[in-house]
């Protein structure tokens, strides 16, 4: 029996796929389950089976669904209560049609003291996994470094990083290790209820980032005190909506509070290797600008 990824089209849904793939999994065993099955042409074109899955629409899921034995629930953006029936949508649907295992991406600070903004349905999702009846596998995940190194050019005008972090730490890890950890669950055995927390090699300050974009780019970079509103007019300036802004703002109190200063070793025991650092992927990142 195959597997489903569901939101294979999203920057983390298909790298996913393309690291499963790269594993040496039939394109045949992989189903692509999107909202938009025309935008999956190149998943299409290496034989990837594409099929229709809306989370707003059950039976769609269902259908995705049949035929798999395990199946990667990838979030929404959408608000956590709705998020929260998405989820029930995808649970009901995948025990219909005999779905073995559930794998789900979360985020490592999933606990009632977190305050960022999606923690209600993070815990909501784990304890729904862990009630379906269904094996299961959480995925936590670190925060991505990939956005902070898209956004260097801004930076290096900017002379700064305006993240309201204040002296909070963060394991960033990039969207192709989380890849790379969630492909050797899915064609792998003995990660039933089990829970991986995902993160970088070294939680690093804002102070530190910054350090590392002007030592990398020869630039004037330096840490500043930021402000939440210093962070609002960043991104109002980077054309980000409000609501984006918001939930970024939660996640940036979330690193200042200590919530995500965690540094796991379950990368490197899921893979055999260390996740990337930061240095590292910026160096190799920078050669794109």
């Amino acid at each position: 029996m195959g597997m489903a990824i569901l939101g294979a089209t999203g920057q983390l849904g298909h790298r996913t796929v393309e690291a499963i793939l790269a594993r040496g999994t039939a394109a045949e065993q992989v189903v692509a389950a999107v909202r938009t099955p025309s935008s999956a042409a190149d998943l299409l074109a290496r034989d990837v089976e594409v099929r229709a899955a809306d989370y707003d629409d059950p039976d769609s899921l269902k259908e995705a669904f049949t035929g798999c034995e395990r199946v990667l629930l990838i979030p929404t953006s959408a608000p956590p209560s709705l998020r929260v029936r998405q989820y029930d949508n995808a649970i009901a649907a995948a025990t219909a049609a005999g779905v073995r295992h559930l794998v789900h991406y979360g985020f490592v600070p999933t606990t009632v003291e977190s305050p960022f903004q999606i923690t209600p349905f993070l815990l909501y999702a784990e304890s729904a996994l862990r009630m379906s009846g269904l094996a299961w596998t959480v995925l936590r995940n670190g925060v991505f470094m990939d956005p902070i190194v898209d956004w260097v050019p801004t930076i290096v005008k900017m002379k700064t990083i305006p993240f309201p972090t204040g002296n909070g730490r963060c394991a960033y890890i990039t969207r192709d290790d989380i890849a790379r950890a969630a492909a050797v669950v899915m064609t792998t055995s003995g990660h039933e209820e089990t829970v991986y927390n995902l993160t970088g090699p070294k939680a690093l300050t804002t102070a530190q980032l910054c350090g590392a974009v002007a030592k990398a780019t020869g630039k004037p970079v330096k840490p500043r005190p930021a402000s939440g509103l210093d962070y609002v007019e960043a991104c109002r300036s980077s054309g980000v909506s409000t609501e984006a802004t918001q939930v970024r703002l939660s996640m940036y109190r979330t690193i200042r509070e200590g919530h995500l200063d965690v540094v796991s070793k379950d990368f490197n025991t899921l893979t055999g290797q260390p996740a990337e650092g930061f240095t590292t992927y910026l160096a190799r990142r920078l050669e794109e600008f």
